[in-house]
């Protein structure tokens, strides 16, 4: 009898113990796979968004142990939580089937697959570590209540939420990222009118000279209202921006490589310590106002009433928690639909380019279009300089590693450029006019320009550096001008030295023939063959262009000709670049104080979109001085923040 309690005992606890092993509530600190590996450390890499992903893998003979980045020259402030969070889940889940992060595809995709290449150096079964793990648990709902939310943490949504914060209100923002990645986060600074720093240099700009920069871009397609309203506060945007902790440096136009606005008002207020940095203070600052923020957190429709009156938002927590957040007012501010494939198709058809920001996919335009708002806007894309394609970056990567940047290089100068036709299709002296050259690249056959060097300025640059072709940056010398882009220096006294030094470029164009991305030919003729190009149109072009530069006069687009740079020596090369989209710039129809109206003009109560996702600033493109966008973002952001704690604190209070 004894003996059999006993077995039975032991049984129940052998139970239990299965139970618990097996329990989802038990840690998994130190966890081991079922998968086998020969131990040691690899080594492979992936290509990201601008070349490679270099990753050392180590493993113990049932484990990752450790996944570490080793290189990677992607964009800070868009690949560093990538960089940060896709290792750590992959040695957490013991798994290679884990969640991209949300606006760095490129760079956690290229993480996955080096540490896939890895996994099979160490003898693992790559197929059961990509199985994704479940989660049976049933899903949660968590109820929550602000006065103010705001709906996307890029420069307009944080100027939103701080603003509103400097009030007496409770604000939450939520990102559906798992840190800032917009584009504010890489742009290079803002527009004002009359900041501290413009008044202090003695530079302060006409607001006239402002409004009919507007008006050229737009040709009466901008709501003039908004467009004024936005010139008159962008000074105290500034001002407001260093008070909260954002380093700015005034800067001429034209330092940061676009040498057809040199001599331009200083409009741009660059970033000092770059865009992640500036966005994280600017966090910091709404956090120490009391302001809540939610990270990883994406907002999925609004909340409304059985009258239609926006109420509030449901969100999606990390770990699938729904939360429904009851608010007076909301602020949508998440970056316009660049990243969303199906958007852009509609909007331009099979003609467009994805912008860079790929988790901006219309969230919040879809949003308040669904609460009434009307349309406005949604045909402006941001075509801003070019660049290559991710499938040729991945093979000129290959070949160069992150040396292939220097293929853009010639971009910046006034070099001959010709579309698939082989036709000459534009002014090349205003071709660092990125805003406008963008666009003209945008509307040619397949979005492509071939740039045409000879052997002759090759050999000159190779001889005594770019600078006997063109100045752009000697006269800064001894009067530095410098911010960030890119989270990266655009500092003169660099570009001085980097335009004065020699440089061969044509081993680096010998290594990348047969790409599809650079052409050679003894003759111009086997140039076009070799581009698949019409002989006759290009001669042609290459004719044309010549004898502008020879007789200082250019009969085609009124270029200034003595800038020209011949074509007249072979061999000579030819590299193919697409159009770049920055994103899109409108969606939703606003009035001055930032709030969605509907088809009448109507105020939507309670509901405010900024940045991006607002229409009326711009009519077919992007305006032609420096800072636009990032200006409109900040301060539209900051206008509704005000304007929406104003509104809650009349309405409720």
């Amino acid at each position: 009898m004894k003996r059999d309690l006993f077995v039975s005992f032991l049984c129940l606890v052998i139970i239990f113990a299965i139970i618990l092993v097996q329990s989802p509530l038990m840690p998994s600190i130190g966890a081991k796979s079922d998968v086998k590996y020969k131990a040691g450390t690899y080594r492979a890499k992936g290509i990201g968004r601008d070349g490679e992903v270099i990753v050392e893998v180590t493993f113990t003979s049932d484990r990752i142990k450790e996944v570490k980045i080793i290189e990677h020259h992607d964009l800070l402030g868009i690949a560093d939580i990538a960089i940060e969070e896709i290792p750590k889940k992959i040695v957490e889940e013991q798994s290679i089937g884990v969640d991209v992060v949300s606006g760095a595809t490129f760079t956690s995709n290229a993480i996955l697959r080096a540490v896939e290449d890895c996994v099979r150096q160490a003898g693992g079964d790559v197929d059961a570590l990509l199985k994704r793990k479940t989660d049976d648990t049933p899903p949660k709902v968590e109820v929550l209540e602000y006065d103010i939310v705001v709906v996307g943490a890029g420069a307009a949504g944080t100027a939103a939420a701080l603003a509103a914060s400097e009030e007496d209100v409770s604000v939450l923002l939520l990102e559906k990222t798992a840190a800032p990645m917009g584009a504010s986060v890489f742009a290079g600074g803002l527009f004002a009118a009359d900041s501290s720093l413009q008044k202090a240099a003695g530079k302060v700009v006409d607001k006239e000279w402002l409004f009919d920069r507007y008006m050229e871009a737009s040709y009466g397609y901008m709501n003039s209202i908004l467009v004024r309203t936005i010139i008159e506060e962008s000074g105290r945007t500034v001002d407001w921006l260093i008070e909260n902790g954002c380093k700015l440096n005034l800067v001429d136009a034209g330092t940061g490589g676009s040498f057809a606005h040199v001599g331009m008002p200083a409009t741009l207020h660059g970033y000092a310590e770059g865009g992640k940095v500036a966005i994280n203070k600017l966090i910091e600052s709404f956090k120490n106002n009391g302001g809540q923020v939610m990270f990883s957190t994406p907002a999925t429709e609004l909340i409304k009433d059985s009258e239609g009156n926006v109420k509030g938002v449901v969100a999606k927590k990390e770990d699938g928690t729904t939360l429904e957040i009851y608010a007076k007012a909301v602020i949508l501010a998440t970056g316009g639909f660049g990243g969303n494939e199906e958007m852009m198709r509609q909007v331009f058809g099979d003609k467009f380019t994805l912008g860079e920001i790929t988790q901006n996919v219309g969230d919040g335009i879809r949003m308040a279009w669904d609460a009434g708002a009307d349309e406005y806007g949604t045909d402006v894309a941001h075509y801003f300089w070019q660049t290559f394609t991710h499938d040729e970056i991945e093979t000129l990567a290959g070949i160069l590693g992150y040396d292939y940047f220097a293929l853009t290089d010639f971009t910046f100068y006034p070099h001959l450029r010709v579309n698939t036709l082989g036709q000459r299709f534009s002014d090349e002296t205003m071709a660092s006019n990125f805003a406008i050259h963008g666009a003209q690249l945008h509307m040619q056959p397949h979005q492509t320009e071939y740039l045409i060097l000879d052997t002759s300025v090759l050999k000159q640059i190779a001889e005594k550096g770019y600078v006997s072709v063109e100045e752009h940056y000697g006269q800064w010398k001894g009067n530095r001008q410098f911010f960030m882009e890119f989270n990266m220096p655009t500092d003169t006294d660099e570009l001085i030295k980097r335009e004065n030094t020699p440089i061969d470029y044509t081993p680096m164009l010998e290594a990348v023939l047969g790409t599809g991305v650079v052409f050679k030919g003894e003759t111009l003729e086997e140039l076009a063959k070799n581009m698949d190009v019409d002989v006759n149109n290009f001669i042609e072009s290459v004719k044309q262009y010549n004898e502008a530069a020879e007789t200082g006069v250019d009969n085609m687009f009124f270029a200034e000709a003595d800038r020209l740079i011949p074509i007249k020596e072979g061999p000579y090369y030819a590299v193919k670049y697409v159009a770049r989209n920055l994103g899109t710039l409108g969606g939703v129809r606003i009035n001055e104080k930032i709030e969605a109206v509907d088809k009448d003009g109507h105020p939507i109560p309670g509901l405010y979109v900024a940045g991006a996702d607002a229409g009326g600033m711009y009519g077919k493109s992007y305006v032609d001085f420096e800072g636009g966008t990032l200006g409109f973002a900040y301060t539209s952001g900051r206008l509704a923040g005000e304007n929406a704690a104003k509104y809650v604190k009349e309405k409720y209070k």
